[in-house]
């Protein structure tokens, strides 16, 4: 992870003195390396550096190619650097160094708008093109590295981090209503979040590529499609299970090229436990790394499942096991450290997910570069709680009698449902008639709209109507989709996994650290998109291979786990009890802030419900709610317009 920007004004007019540096300067937790320009006529590229391999302990960006024609700014992890090395190579191009910037620098000047398909890995670049008066912009395939950028009358500008483009004059600071609608319908419906916070910016999608001519035209291009094919067939249980770790063996060691040693973000889940087993495989073979795991765990371990699993897979290494118990945040961070966290810097994506946040601020102190993580485990590995409806559809009767036994015992979400009552549902899933979709589809838009009413939302009648539309959009009747389809509809429906991607991005990049998931590698994700149902799911069990894959590795309590204990909640919650007795003065001064977005009467009714009863739900809208105040008054100062600081706590 490092900072990359550029700015190139449209009408031919030189770069400002010192825009570019205020872009990069915003950005700069994210290069704490040091910071560098570079600017020619009407285009200017700056990048932050952040040395996380260590081909980049020798790197220096911008980086210009030999006949000065190439400027490129690049913020990655290259993880097929050989194969790209020897198709240079064989191309006639002869790489000055080894570093990942130089290979893709090459590799541009060789296959130009192809390049981008032939990289693998977590990358995002611009390469200012002077041969052809072009800019040349592209992002990685999962959305692993961040690109927004914003298109103004007389400019262009984008950067890797949404709010540090709105330092630039011309770009306003109003953040998007669409995506705050997003944040307060959470838990009513799921709406499209694949734009950017703020109304004047936009978002470069995964596998993506942008051209931007020297006139501001903007051409916007896939190179790469998540699409299905034909299952991956196996001619036994064990050939599946070596084929899954091979796979998923690449993936993490190629995440294991760091320039320090290793920290992962370790719960008592079954995504990051198979990261650290394999991890644990993998490097003695690796020279001089030391694996470090970083974890929430609960004041009573001994009655949590997730903290008993915690300490399960961490028992083996000692001091290098780093906790924080909660709620009483006793160990490696505090409550100061907590409040900092969730206060200091709020952002609808990074309050919620403090607890990842706060694992980063644990490890930037110990002096870690890189951490692993797996939150996009339950997309690569999903399975729709209906899965079943695919072994009647394919005739498996009395296998999808025994699926609904099993299910209603050993899946996380299904545990105590009837199987009969698994059996009608499934059984309605996959032949329920069109007109009967129909019908319930109508219900539910229906319902929906009753929970609207109930919301926080402002229901000015334009935005109410923008609202519903965009209600009808995401709940029209569909058939059943093939598995496969069914599966890329998950990984890419925002927020999908470029949204967790994203999101664990922003929180690392608060704290210098480059966050890496191997779950969201490509060649797992297809992988798992390609894999027979019954190695999907089998016995009720969800992520089956995996649970099987790792019998040497992991205690049969963690493989076999059903359910356990969240921590998550215990960081919201501790927040909202140290904000609790200046909640009424931050909703008083902060609520003018948002009220074209919000019911103010709604939000009031809500406090007094809170007040009355402190349960998590009013406690999670709340907290939404100080969460975008405190949000928007921070964006409106940053570059100028000053609004008065909140009360204590707030």
């Amino acid at each position: 992870m490092s900072a990359i920007a550029g700015i190139l004004y449209c009408g031919g007019a030189p770069i400002e003195r010192g825009l570019i540096e205020s872009v990069t300067a915003a950005m700069a937790s994210r290069g704490p390396d040091g910071r560098r320009h570079w600017s020619a006529g009407s285009v200017a590229l700056g990048h932050g550096m952040l040395r996380a391999t260590p081909e980049s302990l020798e790197e220096h960006q911008p980086l210009m190619s030999r006949d000065g024609t190439l400027t490129l700014v690049w913020d990655g992890r290259l993880d097929n650097r050989d194969e790209l090395r020897r198709g240079l190579i064989a191309s006639g191009s002869e790489p000055r160094d080894n570093s990942d910037a130089e290979l893709v620098l090459q590799s541009y000047a060789a296959w130009g708008e192809d390049c981008p398909a032939r990289l693998l890995g977590d990358f995002a670049f611009a390469v200012w093109d002077a041969t052809r008066n072009r800019l040349f912009c592209a992002r990685d395939h999962m959305g692993a590295r961040p690109f927004f950028y914003s298109r103004q009358k007389d400019f262009f500008a984008f950067a890797s981090e949404e709010e540090a483009l709105i330092r630039l004059p011309g770009i306003s600071r109003r953040p998007s209503e669409e995506m705050i609608d997003v944040l307060l319908l959470e838990g009513i419906i799921n709406l499209d979040a694949s734009g950017s916070w703020l109304d004047d910016v936009s978002v470069l999608p995964p596998a993506g590529y942008m051209e931007v001519s020297a006139s501001g035209a903007i051409r916007l291009q896939t190179y790469w499609r998540l699409a299905p094919a034909d299952d991956r067939r196996y001619a036994s249980d064990e050939a599946c299970i070596e084929a899954f770790l091979d796979v998923f063996g690449k993936a993490v060691r190629c995440r294991l090229r760091s320039s320090g040693n290793v920290a992962t973000m370790m719960s008592g889940g079954l995504d990051s436990a198979g990261i650290a087993a394999m991890t644990k495989r993998q490097l003695p073979h690796i020279s001089g790394k030391e694996f470090h795991a970083y974890s929430a765990i609960s004041d009573h371990p001994e009655t949590c499942v997730e903290s008993k699993c915690i300490r399960s897979l961490t028992v083996d290494l000692g001091d290098r096991a780093h906790v924080v118990a909660v709620p009483s945040f006793t160990g490696m961070l505090s409550v100061d450290d907590l409040v900092d966290v969730g206060w200091s810097r709020a952002h609808p994506i990074d309050n919620a997910i403090v607890l990842p946040a706060m694992m980063c601020l644990a490890a930037h102190r110990n002096g870690h570069r890189v951490m692993l993580h797996g939150v996009c485990g339950d997309l690569t590995m999903y399975v729709p709680n209906r899965y079943i409806a695919y072994h009647l559809l394919a005739g498996r009767w009395a296998r999808s009698w025994s699926e609904c036994s099993f299910a209603s015992r050993n899946f996380t979400y299904l545990r105590g449902t009837p199987p009969v009552w698994l059996l009608l549902l499934n059984l309605w899933t996959g032949y329920a008639p069109g007109w009967m979709r129909a019908i319930r589809q109508h219900v539910r838009e229906m319902r929906v709209r009753s929970l609207l009413r109930g919301s926080m939302i402002n229901r000015e009648p334009s935005r109410y109507r923008r609202m519903l539309d965009r209600v009808a959009a995401v709940t029209q009747a569909r058939p059943l989709a093939d598995l496969q389809q069914a599966h890329i509809h998950a990984l890419l429906f925002p927020p999908g996994i470029r949204g967790g991607l994203e999101g664990y991005d922003r929180v690392g990049g608060r704290f210098g650290l480059e966050l890496r998931d191997p779950w969201a590698d490509k060649r797992v994700v297809e992988f798992f998109l390609r894999l027979p149902l019954q190695y999907k799911a089998r016995n009720g069990w969800t992520k089956y291979l995996m649970r099987t894959g790792f019998v040497p590795d992991l205690a049969p309590e963690i493989r076999w786990r059903t359910g356990g204990e969240h921590l998550g909640w215990h960081f919201i919650r501790r927040l909202m009890d140290e904000t609790r007795d200046s909640l009424s003065q931050i909703l008083d001064e902060g609520l003018p802030t948002i009220e074209e977005y919000v019911d103010h009467r709604a939000v009031r009714a809500q406090y007094l419900d809170y007040r009355a009863r402190p349960g998590d739900e009013n406690q999670r809208h709340l907290y939404d709610i100080l969460t975008l105040i405190r949000w928007v008054r921070r964006i409106s100062r940053l570059g100028g317009r000053r609004t008065p600081e909140l009360g204590p706590g707030g």
